[in-house]
């Protein structure tokens, strides 16, 4: 297992048609409950906005297409709609075939421009623990080495269930995935201009830690499950290009 980086899980993913959602349901019910943050909401779902950093050649885009076994992706997420105190996460996300892991810091939502940005991180991280200050350190460098700049805007609703006996162990069901390319940060709750690419099918994801659960095991056999390599962040920037597009220098 690769080491220096945040807590590793296995990630597995499987590309499904919304009609077989009911069903999965219903066999996970006894291992899971709701994760805290939609158990209480309507359709016990909220909304994932992601905006993807990349080169302007989409090098990070290019890895995943070539199924690179190592490969990283810098993104800022936040949820739902915007108010008052609205947080926000920038994160180095990392895949090592198919363990993954990720560096995270988290914002209130005001203050990510200045971190991305340049600001001195004295103050936009005043009174945070060191390893803040360097997970930041982490994502300016790689900013900076890779002259990143927002790439796409991902959105999507989140069903979100944890283990009864190991809250470490997760599974989703992503649906109504839409996307904007060459997004500015403030667009980040943009919903006019997406463009929706997955309407009848959702993604379902089981993470967790060392030793996958027998129940997981069992949902796998009895539904015929095959785990895909599917990238929001890919079909994302292909819903509007159709294929690899190179962004637009600025002039």
């Amino acid at each position: 297992m690769p080491r220096g980086y945040g807590a590793m899980r296995y990630e597995l993913k499987y590309y499904l048609p919304l009609e077989v959602a009911d069903d999965v349901r219903r066999f996970i019910t006894p291992y899971v409950v709701h994760d805290p943050y939609c158990a209480d909401l309507p359709g016990h779902r909220y909304t994932v906005r992601s905006i993807y950093l990349d080169t302007d050649d989409l090098r990070f885009y290019s890895e995943k297409l070539d199924s690179l076994n190592n490969r990283k992706k810098v993104r800022v997420r936040t949820y739902n709609e915007p108010d008052g105190d609205t947080e926000a996460f920038i994160e180095i996300k990392r895949k090592f075939g198919r363990l993954g892991s990720k560096d995270r810091l988290q914002l209130p939502w005001p203050k990510v421009d200045h971190a991305l940005n340049g600001k001195d991180p004295a103050e936009v991280l005043s009174g945070r623990h060191f390893r803040d200050r360097k997970t930041l350190e982490k994502i300016r460098f790689l900013m900076h080495v890779n002259e990143l700049r927002p790439t796409v805007l991902v959105a999507y609703e989140r069903e979100a269930f944890v283990g009864r006996e190991d809250r470490r162990v997760r599974v989703t069901f992503d649906q109504n995935i839409r996307s904007l390319q060459h997004p500015t940060l403030d667009q980040i709750f943009a919903e006019q201009e997406l463009r929706q690419f997955e309407d009848d099918h959702f993604i379902l994801e089981l993470k967790f830690d060392n030793v996958m659960p027998v129940w997981m095991s069992r949902l796998i056999r009895s539904h015929g499950l095959q785990a895909e390599s599917y990238s929001k962040y890919c079909q994302g920037i292909d819903a509007w290009s159709g294929g690899l597009q190179p962004m637009a220098t600025a002039e």
